[in-house]
């Protein structure tokens, strides 16, 4: 009999730890999608999607149009792993400067009333030409666990912006709309959470380190760093 016990507990924890390696695979708390086809695998933990999304001069870039590496970020700004990923974007630029085009895109979903929030910010310093400084101020406040309306709204202050206008559009139902399509519209695209990450017709799933590493089956994978360089011409 005891020797049943110990085999049942023995298969009762391998079934928990396979559990929550499946769960470890999700990110940004989407319960929409656990199982995600993102295409055919390019290199190490990136994937050549179908279809790959293309940026417009109207949306929030940083850099010029015309550089031979277009990179897309899907991000997520009541997230830490956003802030990350945003961090390993700004170092891309220090490094590779007028190589490199990079579009934000917000991915806020309904059941995280923080993201909409936080993306509405985002948008909304944009009609003001601040949506920069919005965006680090929102990132360095997820890092320092301090996220708040309160927040956002002495940040709204500290950029300068007008107070008035950027209090009504905060509350401009159809801008929510449109921007929650934004994350909508993403799903051609095979993004499910954030952060996510084009580089040219690579996706990249997750906050990527900045340099090269080894992952859990010391396999080495690219870091952006050396992702981006290997496109550059």
């Amino acid at each position: 009999m005891k020797k049943s016990y110990i085999l049942g507990g023995a298969i009762f924890l391998l079934i928990l730890s396979i559990i929550l390696l499946l769960l470890k695979t999700t990110w940004n708390n989407n319960p929409e999608k656990v199982s995600v086809d993102l295409g055919t695998p390019a290199k190490a933990e990136s994937f050549a999607p179908a279809s790959s999304p293309t940026i417009s001069a109207d949306e929030k870039v940083i850099g010029e149009l015309k550089a031979p590496v277009k990179i897309i970020v899907y991000e997520d700004y009541s997230n830490i792993f956003s802030g990350e990923a945003a961090e390993s974007i700004r170092n891309l630029k220090l490094d590779f400067g007028n190589k490199i085009v990079v579009a934000v895109r917000p991915y806020a979903i309904k059941e995280k009333p923080a993201s909409i929030e936080a993306a509405m910010a985002v948008e909304c310093a944009f009609n003001q030409e601040k949506w920069q400084e919005m965006r680090d101020g929102v990132f360095t406040a997820v890092k320092n666990n301090n996220l708040s309306s309160e927040e956002i709204k002495n940040l709204s202050a500290n950029i300068g912006l007008d107070q008035v206008t950027f209090a009504k559009c905060l509350t401009d139902a159809e801008k929510q709309g449109i921007m929650l399509q934004v994350s909508e519209n993403a799903k051609q695209y095979s993004v499910y959470g954030a952060p996510t990450i084009f580089v040219n017709n690579e996706l990249i799933v997750g906050a990527r380190p900045y340099d090269d590493y080894l992952d859990e089956s010391n396999v080495k994978v690219e870091g952006l760093k050396t992702l981006v360089g290997r496109q550059i011409k």
